[in-house]
Order: structure tokens, then C-alpha cells, then sequence
């Protein structure tokens, strides 16, 4: 269901206080403002988001702003006057940074940010309320407005671990929209919060009509959806945070339908594969066959992981494998044993099950 008038005034209202330098967000909020008849503060708004863009270098959207006023009926025209003449004079100079933006809206217009943020449904949490459970499979998409929470993974060993606190700004809950993925992480409000909550409807359509915006989305969710299988593979137990960014800033995720063939491309960009979800047959030249399943690992950059050539490899059922370059899982080999040695131990089993199967072919 949308957000009524008033639900989504207040929505403007927090996300303007969030985002005080996203003008997708302050132009419908001072629109609002006026149609309501909060002239003055409508003003006000136009004026002090003029003066901000201005001092940050950004001519153009000041002149705007100054527009709007004027508009709005600014009593202040000699003001209005003035800064219009200093933002027209330093136009042609450089536009520094707008500021913090939301930043899965930044490519689109006023009024598409508007029709996307109408689809949002306010919802209210208290403090150590769960908002979304590890394992679940529900399929919707957060923004906080105001309040923090805790992403929290639940470990084989039956400790938690908190992975990453958000605050207002932040969005969560992006697997299951883009990939239809179980909850990777719980995650918990620390504090009492206010949050936008979107189906996977909202964000399929957003990235359908919004290709950049799009772009970001899938690339935050591979970012995070790498970063937190590095906190659930005892591969990257030693690592330190900065290299568990290092792997998930750096790699790419794919996605294959049940019954794709894995095409490897080592020669071009020689990867080590990371099973995510799904599972992978493998059938051996001599019509053997065995399976990967989630968190092994496969490529030809070492002997622990290589596969026999002219193995078929098939995705089974939706299958997501991570990329990681080369040279990260080089320098993890040289760097942290408990890495090298999850990469010998994982594939005992199968490098049994090849030689068997070459042996007698």
C-alpha cells in the first residue's frame, strides 16, 4: 500500500534531515510544504538550501533555488537579488560536490524519486525489535529514517557476531529484492527507529526503469553479499576487515539459471570461483560426475582448486558464484595459512573423486 498524504510529508521530512543536500528530495519537500500551506517554511527551506549550494560551488542549482523563491514569494528579494548576481558571476566555475545524496535516487528525476519513495510504508521499531531474520525468506527492502540498528550473522558455533552498524541514510535488506536470497544476516534495531519499507516490486521496478540506478543497487548488494560470506566461510577467519573490503570491493558476482554451462576465463581475468548459493554438477570426461555446493571454491590459478580440462560444469538450480581476483587470493595464500589450508582440506573429497575418475578414463 502507498503512503498516504500525510505518511509521505513525513517521510520528505525525515529523509530532507538525512539528505539535507539531495535536491531530488528538497524540491518535492518545499512543493509539498507550499501545497499545504506552510508557505513560510516552504520559503525558508528554498532559501537556506540556495545559500548551501552556493557556498558549496554549486551555481546552477542555486540559481534554481533562487528561483523557486522568488516563486514562493520570498520577502527577501534583495537577497535573492544579490546571490543570484554571485551565482551567475562564478556559473562557468568549477561545481564542486553536492553532498550526501540517496544515493539509489540520485539518477532520476523529482518527480520518479517521487513515485518511488510513495511506494515505501513507514514502519516504526522499537529498540532490540528484530527487523529481519538470518535464514528467512521474506522479500523486502529498508531505508532508515531515523534511529540505528545492528547487522548481526549468526555463526556455525552458535555465536553472533555484529557486522556492520547502519543509521539513517543507510538501506538494508537489498539480497532478497535483487536475488530472491534468504537473509543472509539478522538484522536489529539498537535504538527505537523509523523506517521505509519497500517490496521487491518497488526495487524490481526501479531497476527496470532507472538502468543507473539500478547499477548501484546491484553493485552494493555484491559488494555486501561478498563482505558477509567472507564473516561465514572459515577461509577468511584471520582476515582483517580491511581486506574482507579488499575482496568485496574487488570481485564480481554472477548469476546462473538452473542448467547453464560455467564457462571459466582464466586466460582474460584469471579469477578464483566462490560458490554463494546453488550448486554446480560436474561431469568428469569419462561420464562420472560430482557436485559443488555452497562455499567451495574452483579455478585453474591453483593446483588445490583446478578442475580437469574438458570438464562440463552446470549450474543446479539458481546458482550465484563470486569472482576473486587473482592476485587477492594469491596474497591470502602467502599471507594467512588458515586460508591456505581451508583451500586444501575443502577439496579433499573432490580431488578424490577426480583422480578416481581420470584414473579410469
Amino acid at each position: 500500500m502507498a503512503l498516504n498524504e500525510q505518511e509521505l510529508m513525513q517521510s520528505y521530512q525525515m529523509l530532507y534531515q538525512v539528505f539535507p543536500e539531495d535536491l531530488h528530495i528538497a524540491r518535492p519537500f518545499i512543493h509539498m510544504l507550499r501545497q499545504s500551506g506552510e508557505n513560510e517554511q516552504a520559503r525558508a527551506l528554498a532559501m537556506a538550501l540556495a545559500r548551501r549550494m552556493l557556498a558549496r560551488g554549486n551555481s546552477a542549482q542555486a540559481i534554481g533555488l533562487l528561483s523557486l523563491c522568488q516563486q514562493l514569494n520570498h520577502p527577501d528579494s534583495e537577497t535573492i537579488d544579490t546571490l543570484s548576481d554571485m551565482a551567475r558571476f562564478s556559473i562557468d566555475g568549477h561545481e564542486s560536490e553536492t553532498g550526501k545524496v540517496f544515493a539509489l535516487t540520485e539518477h532520476l528525476s523529482d518527480s520518479e524519486t517521487l513515485d518511488f519513495i510513495k511506494q515505501g510504508k513507514l514502519v516504526q521499531v522499537g529498540e532490540n525489535e528484530e527487523i529481519v531474520r538470518q535464514g528467512e525468506s521474506s522479500k523486502t527492502f529498508y531505508l532508515i529514517l531515523d534511529g540505528l540498528v545492528n547487522v548481526q550473522i549468526s555463526m556455525e558455533d552458535g555465536n553472533a557476531i555484529i557486522v556492520k552498524r547502519l543509521t539513517p541514510g543507510d538501506f538494508f535488506g537489498e539480497f532478497a529484492c535483487v536475488y530472491k536470497l534468504r537473509r543472509s544476516a539478522s538484522v536489529i534495531a539498537s535504538s527505537p527507529s523509523l523506517l521505509l519499507e519497500f517490496s521487491d516490486h518497488s526495487i524490481t521496478e526501479l531497476i527496470k526503469h532507472s538502468p543507473m540506478a539500478g547499477d548501484y543497487l546491484i553493485r552494493t548488494v555484491q559488494n555486501r553479499m561478498v563482505h558477509a560470506m567472507t564473516h561465514s566461510l572459515p577461509a577468511f577467519d584471520q582476515l582483517p576487515e580491511a581486506d574482507r573490503r579488499w575482496i568485496a570491493e574487488e570481485s564480481t558476482v554472477h548469476e546462473y539459471s538452473d542448467g547453464a554451462p560455467i564457462v571459466e576465463s582464466e586466460e582474460k581475468m584469471p579469477a578464483c570461483h566462490i560458490l554463494l548459493s546453488g550448486s554446480l554438477e560436474l561431469k568428469f570426461p569419462d561420464g562420472r560426475a560430482t557436485r559443488l555446493t555452497s562455499g567451495m571454491m574452483f579455478g585453474n590459478i591453483n593446483p588445490y582448486i583446478r578442475i580437469p580440462l574438458q570438464t562440463t560444469i552446470k549450474a543446479k538450480g539458481r546458482t550465484l558464484i563470486c569472482n576473486m581476483p587473482k592476485n587477492i587470493f594469491q596474497s591470502f595464500m602467502n599471507v594467512y595459512p588458515s586460508f591456505e589450508q581451508y583451500i586444501k582440506t575443502q577439496h579433499d573429497s573432490l580431488t578424490l573423486n577426480i583422480n578416481n575418475a581420470c584414473s579410469s578414463a
